[in-house]
């Protein structure tokens, strides 16, 4: 009910203050009574140490289900923290119980949404303050889902999100590739195992073949998982090489607003419905030349007053910031946008004290 409120408070029309005043209350009415029913559902159980025992197999289900619906509802209404605050209860559970108390398509699903979002909020420099979550979480997922267990299987296209479990893992390997090495500065070991890593992944990266049961190849699920890889090969180079890299700008970013072009000319009256790529955007735009910003305020704009359940105004404004930051820097004569960890938008997140999901 809270979700449905804010969708409708999110397309009504600005001058129909009264209407969208009703709806907004209701959205906060809503939400409230569901956080204080799942307090009352956790104190009646004496706490979680308990709720193995004192709650039902479908009252687990739906709890852990509601726990994912409140970081989604602060992701819908802008939010740049506090949708962590469930994400990282979520995660907790599932790190404390694993998956016996849950049925496998709750699980999955649940645990889908929640890697996503931790591993897109690690490429703007931030992370979930959770111990080791691959390392647990990883192995999880693999004994309870076979499919998981092969490179072939990960590589299947989740048609809620778009991307394939695969792609995930080759971006969370970037990611925490860039953490450990970033303080090395001109440490020539650090640089020289830092570039090894990274082809590894380059590797697999060049490998990937993302696939779906959908035979149409030109369908939104494989123009979807398209965009997201051509920003995972971005995302690479940036680590690789910075982001004035040559091959970035003649040559994958160009890939990259190609892919995002189609998806916007296939969506259409979709496009609030279905996955979209907005990690892929976010790549795009903090690296866009300046010739293509027009057409990327476009697509935010397009997105903006249609898709209910992400954070796309706070991602086209940290995408400003960045933009702010490399025109600053090229007017006091700095010659590179790059910082010690290459990644170029690192600061401006940094400087904003933002916690994005990018989904």
């Amino acid at each position: 009910m809270c979700l449905a409120a804010h969708d409708l408070f999110n397309r009504s029309d600005a001058d129909q203050q009264h209407q969208r005043q009703q709806f907004y209350s209701s959205m906060l009415q809503h939400k409230l009574r569901s956080i204080q029913d799942m307090r009352q559902l956790l104190s009646s159980s004496r706490g979680l140490d308990d709720l193995s025992d004192s709650m039902s197999h479908y009252e687990k289900d739906g709890f852990l289900i509601t726990v994912m619906l409140h970081s989604l509802m602060e992701i819908a209404t802008n939010s740049t923290s506090e949708w962590v605050v469930h994400t990282l209860g979520g995660l907790s559970m599932v790190k404390r119980y694993g998956h016996e108390p849950f049925s496998p398509e709750v699980y999955r699903f649940v645990t889908d949404h929640f890697s996503l979002s931790e591993a897109f909020l690690a490429t703007t420099g931030t992370e979930l303050e959770i111990e080791d979550l691959d390392g647990w979480l990883i192995p999880q997922r693999k004994s309870m889902f076979p499919i998981l267990r092969s490179t072939h299987g990960r590589s299947r296209i989740n048609p809620y999100t778009g991307i394939s479990s695969e792609l995930i893992q080759n971006i969370t390997w970037i990611t925490s590739t860039i953490q450990r090495h970033s303080g090395a500065g001109s440490d020539r070991k650090s640089a020289a195992v830092m570039r090894t890593e990274l082809q590894v992944v380059e590797n697999r990266l060049s490998e990937l073949e993302q696939w779906s049961e959908d035979s149409d190849l030109e369908g939104l699920i494989y123009l979807n998982a398209t965009a997201f890889e051509a920003a995972a090969w971005v995302y690479l180079r940036v680590a690789q090489y910075g982001c004035d890299a040559e091959e970035i700008q003649r040559k994958l970013m160009p890939k990259l607003f190609e892919a995002i072009r189609r998806v916007h000319e296939r969506q259409d009256a979709l496009i609030s419905s279905v996955p979209y790529p907005l990690w892929a955007l976010f790549i795009a735009a903090c690296l866009a030349p300046e010739h293509e910003r027009i057409q990327v305020l476009d697509w935010f704009e397009e997105l903006k007053g249609c898709r209910s359940l992400s954070n796309v105004p706070s991602t086209m404004e940290a995408a400003m910031m960045v933009w702010k930051q490399h025109d600053l820097e090229l007017l006091n004569g700095y010659p590179s946008r790059g910082r010690v960890s290459g990644v170029p938008w690192h600061q401006a997140i940094q400087c904003l004290g933002w916690r994005l999901s990018l989904t």
